[in-house]
């Protein structure tokens, strides 16, 4: 098995204190009361169910070595999280900025079951994942630790304070600058710092890549745009600096430019 029960054991026990710290709120302290509004807010089942889909997948890692059968696994783990999000429920009871509803422990044991389900299938996308990453050479590669500094360096710097969110209405006022004006031009020297870290992170994954040959840049570079966007699309959600259509371009052109370079580099190396 890909996925050993000790990590996946301390995966679920850091899960369920992020869950916990997120339940209590701040426990203690003066807050406003809030009402309760009619309705079903979909934003916050969505929330639900993603914030325990991986709950049920980390059970289903942790204790598949314990429980015999898939059928009593998957019970089991949907009375843990019953148990568990009931309780968190009932700790939102004592917070005036809180409300606690029946609805969210359905979406929560919803969610869990969703991934004790889907925890099979993932492990198994995952070790593909493993397979092909070790036989183009990145797993084996002496920069693939640069690379992962680099790409923890662009995500960090990206995306701080890390402030996430489904609320419909944050997000929309997140993103009001982008959709008011989609290109949103930043300073010049913004716009160079934007490229330059996907050039680096181009080039260095170009070189990650040995087992793809003459193929390392064209992938590297798709997947260095590739991860712009995903990582532009996070600053947006996320609440740090709003970043547009150009700042991704700039991104796209450091990209293309880090990968031609390492290719150019091992090119001449190798002749």
């Amino acid at each position: 098995m890909l996925i050993h029960s000790r990590a996946a054991g301390a995966g679920l026990a850091a899960l369920a204190l992020f869950v916990l710290y997120g339940s209590a709120g701040a426990f203690g302290t003066v807050a406003p009361h809030v009402e309760p509004q009619p309705g079903i807010s979909l934003p916050d089942i969505a929330q639900n169910l993603l914030l325990y889909i991986p709950f049920g997948m980390l059970s289903v890692w942790t204790f598949r070595g314990s429980v015999s059968g898939r059928r009593a696994l998957y019970v089991s783990i949907v009375a843990l999280a019953f148990v568990y999000s009931s309780a968190m429920e009932l700790l939102q009871m004592r917070s005036a900025a809180r409300i606690a509803s029946p609805l969210d422990v359905i979406s929560n044991v919803s969610g869990a079951l969703i991934g004790a389900i889907a925890a099979e299938r993932t492990e198994q996308a995952l070790q593909l994942g493993m397979d092909t990453a070790r036989r183009i050479g990145l797993l084996t590669a002496p920069a693939r630790y640069l690379l992962a500094a680099v790409l923890a360096a662009i995500v960090i710097a990206a995306w701080y304070p890390f402030d996430v969110t489904l609320d419909v209405s944050i997000l929309s006022e997140r993103t009001r600058a982008v959709r008011l004006d989609p290109w949103l031009r930043p300073s010049s020297f913004e716009l160079f710092a934007q490229a330059s870290r996907f050039f680096v992170l181009a080039a260095v994954m170009t070189l990650c890549l040995p087992g793809l040959s003459r193929r390392a840049a064209p992938v590297a570079a798709l997947a260095a745009v590739t991860i712009a966007g995903v990582v532009d699309l996070g600053q947006s959600a996320m609440g740090s600096q709003p970043i547009g259509v150009s700042a991704l371009l700039s991104q796209s052109v450091g990209s293309l430019a880090g990968a031609a370079v390492a290719f150019g580099v091992t090119f001449v190396r190798g002749t």
